[in-house]
């Protein structure tokens, strides 16, 4: 545990952890690469086999994930009345699933979104590191 200051304290998260507390979140933002230039965005995910999964339509981010298909993947919850929270940051590769039997797989996740549109496009991000902290205060 690394010590902040004498009120707060930030505790690094085991993979197990991490993962649980993505799996509960449901909302989460992917940083990509467009046009040379960073940009986050907002989505709706869930996990599957200790990757994320997102749908998308055509846009930026299908097209930043064809072409830069390494990302980062964040996901945070806190409070802001006890000065609490948590974040887990996923760095991976992005791609497109395009194979029948594993869409249909993914078909049958409780993927949830709230914007409009088919999100025909379903991306999986492979992770290569997840970690994950927590911001407490003493009791």
């Amino acid at each position: 545990m690394a010590v902040v200051d004498a009120r707060t304290w930030v505790e690094h998260l085991s993979q197990h952890e991490c993962w649980e507390l993505l799996a509960a979140a449901g909302v989460g933002r992917i940083g990509v690469t467009v046009d040379g230039a960073p940009e986050i965005y907002p989505l709706n995910f869930v996990v599957a086999d200790h990757s994320i999964v997102f749908r998308t339509d055509v846009g930026s981010k299908l097209r930043s994930v064809d072409r830069f298909p390494t990302v980062c993947f964040e996901a945070d919850g806190f409070d802001l009345a006890s000065r609490t929270g948590w974040s887990v940051l996923v760095k991976g590769r992005a791609e497109e699933v395009l194979d029948a039997s594993r869409l249909h797989g993914l078909r049958q996740l409780p993927l949830e979104y709230w914007t409009v549109g088919e999100k025909t496009h379903w991306i999986r991000i492979e992770p290569i590191e997840v970690t994950g902290r927590r911001v407490n205060q003493p009791s």
